[in-house]
């Protein structure tokens, strides 16, 4: 099979650790993993610091240097967001949303999707606002970044699903734009996938397949899988069974770990 893993934000989401150990343990059974890394392709995501204080270099160099390390911990292959961008889809899109008056802001569409619908819950954890016509210079312009990212995601995702075309596809927290996004083209063409969210309120994590519509609930959250041994073969027997049982629900259960 082949496993498409999609955690833009590395372990900063507690449910990464869950889907990488996952993803190591299908990769270690012979089946072909890669992680969509977002390179800093996007001008703003879920990871960027709140109001005024904007995004700074580091920010992108951290959640880029914790998804290396969870592929090089699971042994994975890496592929950049950006690799599937061209400069002419980042200038016309960025063109495209600074050309829409604040007016319209609530009701331009993306491919039939109001892209203020997939923002709305990003953009209202950074700021309070009575209206969108009351939107300060700083809060427009972090709308219309998030408006822009959304776009870039879904045409970068578009091009890695239909040329790698996985099986499956790991996805991280479905409210998040980048997420959205490339859930939006998993359903456009077709495919399954599953999406991770974390329960803070009882430690826990949810797995939903989008092809069934259920969920499987596990309280194995892992905060720092690199923290973990790499090879299947060395886990707790009741670790390899929580797995499988996982993977048995998403209707791609695994053989046993090869002893050799």
């Amino acid at each position: 099979m082949k496993l498409a893993i999609f955690s833009p934000y590395g372990s900063f989401q507690r449910e990464s650790g869950l889907m990488y150990l996952v993803a190591n343990y299908l990769d270690k059974q012979g089946g072909d993993v890669a992680q969509i890394r977002c390179d800093g392709a996007v001008p703003a995501c879920g990871r960027d610091k709140k109001h005024q204080s904007g995004r700074t270099p580091f920010a992108c160099l951290q959640c880029m240097g914790e998804q290396k390390a969870l592929a090089q911990w699971a042994s994975i292959k890496s592929r950049d967001l950006s690799s599937y961008i061209v400069p002419d889809d980042a200038l016309k899109s960025a063109q495209w949303i600074s050309s829409i008056s604040k007016s319209d802001l609530l009701r331009i569409e993306f491919r039939g999707v109001r892209l203020w619908d997939v923002c709305e819950k990003e953009f209202h954890a950074r700021w309070t606002i009575e209206s969108l016509e009351k939107l300060s210079p700083a809060q427009e312009r972090d709308l219309r970044f998030l408006y822009v990212a959304y776009v870039h995601t879904v045409v970068s995702s578009e091009r890695f699903l239909t040329s790698w075309k996985p099986t499956l596809n790991f996805v991280v927290n479905s409210s998040d734009p980048l997420a959205q996004a490339y859930l939006s083209q998993v359903r456009r063409h077709g495919g399954d996938a599953a999406i991770f969210t974390y329960e803070a309120s009882d430690e826990s994590i949810t797995v939903e397949s989008i092809k069934s519509g259920e969920k499987y609930t596990t309280t194995l959250v892992i905060p720092e899988a690199t923290e973990m041994r790499s090879d299947p073969r060395t886990w707790a027997p009741e670790l390899t069974a929580i797995v499988n049982e996982m993977l048995s629900f998403l209707g791609h259960g695994a053989d046993l770990v090869p002893t050799k």
